[in-house]
């Protein structure tokens, strides 16, 4: 057995020592590789709804199960709410908060890259689908986060494709805005 002294060695170390020590604790970011958020955003989409949502409080909970019961097997996963035409608002905003939820805790079950593609996923719905913002975020940061969404290699066409919609009617308004028209 080894009379090191862990406590010894601790009381002894150098402030660098020590915020390496701590430091390595946090999770590093750029954790997953886009071959596995590809396949995490693949699964959190073919997900039951009431699934991850059915965990919240029991009054969410009974919004989504009302959501949800009318329309039958047509929305009972993410992609179905995201694919569908006309997709309930309220449904759509309680998906965006779950994500939003997970994109801003570290220790949340999706990883923040996947969190953030369907928070940015449930607001390009809504604006396409419905012509309706769910979000305060000013145009530029709407477009910024939009943007970055796009660009992520592990996102189905599909999903690219809506948030190129919603996008462009970002970017049109801005122009539209800045021409004082």
């Amino acid at each position: 057995m080894s009379d090191f002294d862990s406590a010894s060695a601790l009381s002894q170390s150098g402030p660098k020592s020590l915020a390496a020590l701590l430091a390595a604790s946090e999770p590093p970011s750029g954790l997953w590789h886009a071959d596995e958020l590809g396949a995490i955003f693949r699964h959190q989409m073919a997900a039951p709804l009431l699934a991850d949502l059915g965990n919240l409080p029991p009054a969410v909970a009974r919004r989504v199960e009302a959501a949800t019961a009318p329309r039958g097997a047509s929305l009972q996963t993410f992609a179905d709410l995201l694919r569908h035409p006309s997709p309930p608002v309220d449904l759509l905003e309680m998906v965006k908060d779950f994500a939003k939820t997970n994109a801003d805790h570290p220790e949340a079950g999706l990883p923040r890259e996947v969190a953030a593609a369907l928070y940015y996923a449930c607001i390009a719905t809504a604006f396409v689908r419905l012509n309706i913002r769910i979000t305060k975020l000013p145009d530029a940061d709407l477009a910024r986060g939009l943007l970055w969404a796009v660009e992520q290699p592990w996102l189905d066409a599909e999903t690219q494709q809506l948030l190129q919609g919603a996008l462009a009617r970002i970017t049109r308004a801005e122009t539209r805005d800045a021409l004082g028209s």
